[in-house]
């Protein structure tokens, strides 16, 4: 079986190539709807292709389109998901005509070309080398939302991956990987919030006492968010966005302040959630009013023996099967493998092809390393009955 994928791979290193480049033509982010529809409709049908009774999910009007379904519905095996998304940060035409290329380095440019258009083509793959090789022992899963970037409505999307999530043996997130062969076992969850700061405008030369300075407000603020910092507990806040003031001689009577915090575990969230609470009702300086609010955690899951398990029977399959080993690793970007955890399914994410530099323009991946992962993650479902937690 190990010589019938690797030649699998092999014979289609062409056709994997020329997939990924199509996909990541296929442009957008989530505030595109059209274009979501789009790549949406040809993920449907490259996925029905290889066999999978999937659909597109875009029944609410205020949906973006999940791809979804499963190759196998009937095997007697316990289910293994595939996961991720297939929007991007960047908006369509933001790097020009054709964006998608590889450089004389053997490394891929494109916007999603890493983050996580070649995780989805991997997955494509896995399921068309499977087919090759006759592989019937369970069903797989996929699920690829359009929205994980940030659209408003992701509690839609969010029900469909937990569906597809609930009962499987394990669920790899097709996310971003680093380059040096690591695997995530677990990511910070991450909370966002504003708080704006009403004081009372005046000159600052003939009314100055009258004046309450809106802007020394929320700089007392920003020290207390600062100072919530537990770098040894995985806790980091940022202050990160602060707007104020009019010209340099009149008092501020508003200023506004957005700021983010990254998490390691659910007791620090709480924690934090608290002392922002306390903060932001206890003005400091007299005459100032605050409104503020403060998000929902999302996109981490706690690195739990169950994924670590996982993680290391990934290690054992590469090693018996002559490929490159991996190890874990904790992140600190969210993603919706917390999705699939709060299923309570062993999950790891960074499954996907390997590079650096996702959201920007200098994004880039490993060309073969979507060739090395096929192979591996072909033969990880192959030996999933030797996993046991």
């Amino acid at each position: 079986m190990n010589q019938k994928i690797k030649e699998f791979v092999k014979e289609h290193q062409q056709d994997i190539i020329n997939d990924w480049h199509e996909l990541v033509n296929l442009e957008g982010s989530y505030r595109e709807k059209d274009n979501m529809l789009k790549a949406a409709d040809w993920l449907q049908k490259k996925f029905s292709e290889a066999g999978v009774d999937c659909k597109v999910y875009c029944e609410e009007p205020e949906a973006l389109p999940v791809v979804a379904g499963v190759l196998g519905a009937d095997r007697k095996g316990v289910p293994v998901l595939f996961s991720g998304h297939f929007d991007t940060v960047f908006d369509k035409g933001t790097f020009g005509e054709d964006p998608f290329r590889i450089d004389e380095e053997g490394k891929a440019h494109g916007p999603g070309v890493l983050d996580m258009k070649g995780g989805v083509i991997i997955t494509l793959y896995v399921l068309k080398a499977l087919n090759a090789i006759g592989y019937d022992e369970r069903p797989i899963r996929i699920c690829f939302c359009s929205d994980e970037e940030g659209g408003k409505h992701h509690d839609i999307a969010a029900k469909i991956i937990y569906r597809y999530s609930d009962g499987c043996a394990a669920a790899f997130n097709m996310e971003t990987s680093p380059v040096d062969y690591k695997l995530c076992t677990g990511r910070k969850w991450a909370l966002g919030g504003k708080a704006i700061f009403h004081g009372v405008s005046a000159h600052s030369g003939n009314n100055y006492e009258v004046g309450r300075n809106a802007i020394l407000e929320a700089a007392y603020k920003v020290i207390a968010i600062q100072n919530m910092n537990n770098m040894e507990l995985g806790t980091n806040m940022n202050p990160a966005i602060i707007k104020g003031g009019t010209v340099a001689n009149v008092i501020p009577d508003t200023c506004e302040l957005v700021f983010s915090g990254r998490f390691a575990s659910k007791a620090e969230i709480a924690r934090v959630t608290k002392e922002l609470k306390e903060l932001f009702e206890k003005p400091e300086v007299d005459g100032v009013t605050i409104e503020y609010s403060i998000g929902k955690a999302g996109g981490g899951f706690e690195e739990t023996d169950q994924n670590k398990a996982l993680c290391a029977f990934v290690n054992h399959v590469c090693e018996a099967e002559g490929m490159h080993g991996v190890s874990s690793i904790f992140l600190g970007g969210g993603s919706d493998a917390s999705i699939i955890a709060e299923a309570g399914t062993p999950v790891l994410c960074s499954c996907g092809v390997r590079g650096e530099w996702n959201h920007t323009d200098r994004e880039y991946a490993v060309a073969d390393s979507m060739f090395e992962r096929v192979s591996m993650w072909t033969h990880v479902v192959t030996h999933m009955d030797e996993f046991h937690i």
